[in-house]
């Protein structure tokens, strides 16, 4: 039902990742078997198939990263906050990603980053990019993008959603509140990288203004982005 597939080159070197393709075809698959030792959170039997098998995809991966960081907590269930979002062990930073067919973790010690967040999107047909630009971006936005990046409307319509998730991801367990996808814009940037400029103020020290560093990789179905927020005396050398 998943295998182990290559990580997207996104992220600094002591982040651990793993991520694994997941065959959603297979309709009478045992989840247990599949996914031995990894629970769903409380309420998820009323989740249809589908939605169970990626959120356990993303747990198990998570466990597979907590491993690998060397977490003693690693094997306990992954709780999950009034958001949904995971609860990860004291001293951890993580995110988890499951889109069509692909699911995927990062998690790094809270002293190394101050924040991490990951996505992973399935390309947009051109009808979806121009179905959600208004919604997801700001005028000029997708276009600015795609002609600094050589992209397709389309991929750089879904790079546009992709990183913006990995903000909120990375943003949201310290701001400690929900806000929208025009709450940011993405800037060109250099190949496999972008900048994301707040366009209003989340609260503490993420102002309107102020600029976080995303990278993403476009694969031959999917976009993956990610967002890690070093401490400010870290700064974003790698």
């Amino acid at each position: 039902m998943h295998r182990r597939v290559d990580d997207p080159e996104i992220l600094p070197p002591f982040v651990r990742r793993h991520s694994v393709a997941v065959d959603l075809r297979d309709a009478a698959g045992d989840l247990d078997g599949a996914f031995p030792g990894v629970a769903l959170p409380e309420g998820a039997a009323a989740w249809g198939r589908k939605r169970r098998v990626e959120v356990l995809a993303g747990r198990w991966c998570a466990r597979e990263a907590l491993r690998a960081l060397g977490v003693p907590e690693a094997d306990a269930p992954l709780g999950m906050g009034p958001s949904r979002a995971p609860q990860w062990p004291p001293g951890v930073v993580g995110s988890i990603t499951h889109t069509q067919g692909f699911a995927a973790a990062a998690v790094a010690d809270a002293q190394a980053l101050r924040g991490v967040g990951i996505d992973s999107e399935e390309r947009f047909s051109a009808e979806r990019a121009r179905r959600l630009d208004g919604h997801l971006a700001h005028p000029g936005e997708v276009a600015a993008l795609a002609q600094a990046q050589g992209l397709e409307e389309a991929v750089a319509a879904t790079l546009v959603f992709s990183v913006k998730e990995s903000v909120f991801k990375c943003l949201h367990p310290l701001v400690g509140r929900a806000f929208g996808f025009h709450a940011a814009r993405v800037e060109a940037g250099s190949a496999g990288r972008v900048v994301i400029a707040l366009t209003e103020g989340l609260g503490g020290d993420f102002v309107a203004g102020r600029l976080l560093v995303g990278r993403f990789a476009v694969g031959p179905g999917h976009v993956h982005t990610a967002v890690a927020l070093p401490w400010p005396r870290a700064g974003d050398g790698w």
